[in-house]
């Protein structure tokens, strides 16, 4: 059942649990769709924000950002199934911002995402990168419960 071979379906990743729920239901809907999937990972900094040797910050801040995407990635895929076409994708700069953009850019259909690890109080005070792309995207948008 090939309807929906032009239908690109996007998985924003962070390594969080919830993204890991997205990207195996995504994976799944990949497969019975027959559609391309895009593993998207944003981070806030790469080589061009470091500023050299910053002993007090955290290793997982100052470590290369490529290192960081390719980690995440290693985690997230295995959990794809086996003949679903993807690609990994690993931007710099804010998250909400680069998500947004990246669906226009690619001309996403669907976006499977990890629901928010905070309460809907939290959510309100906070912001959220899943209810940014909920309320912005212009694709649709399923959200993912943690398993």
């Amino acid at each position: 059942m090939a309807y929906s071979r032009n239908w690109r379906i996007l998985v924003p990743v962070d390594g969080t649990k919830e993204a890991l729920s997205a990207v195996h239901l995504a994976g799944e809907l990949a497969l019975v769709m027959e559609s391309p999937l895009d593993l998207l990972y944003v981070s806030p900094f790469d080589e061009s924000t470091d500023e050299g040797d910053v002993p007090w910050l955290p290793a997982s801040i100052v470590r290369p950002a490529a290192e960081e995407a390719q980690e995440i990635f290693a985690v997230a895929e295995p959990l794809l199934p086996a003949h679903v076409a993807h690609v990994c994708h690993h931007r710099t700069g804010m998250p909400t911002d680069e998500i947004l953009h990246f669906i226009d850019e690619m001309g996403i259909r669907l976006v499977v995402i990890g629901g928010r690890k905070h309460s809907r109080v939290t959510g309100l005070l906070l912001g959220s990168v899943t209810q940014a792309v909920l309320e912005y995207a212009h694709s649709n948008v399923l959200v993912a419960g943690s398993a």
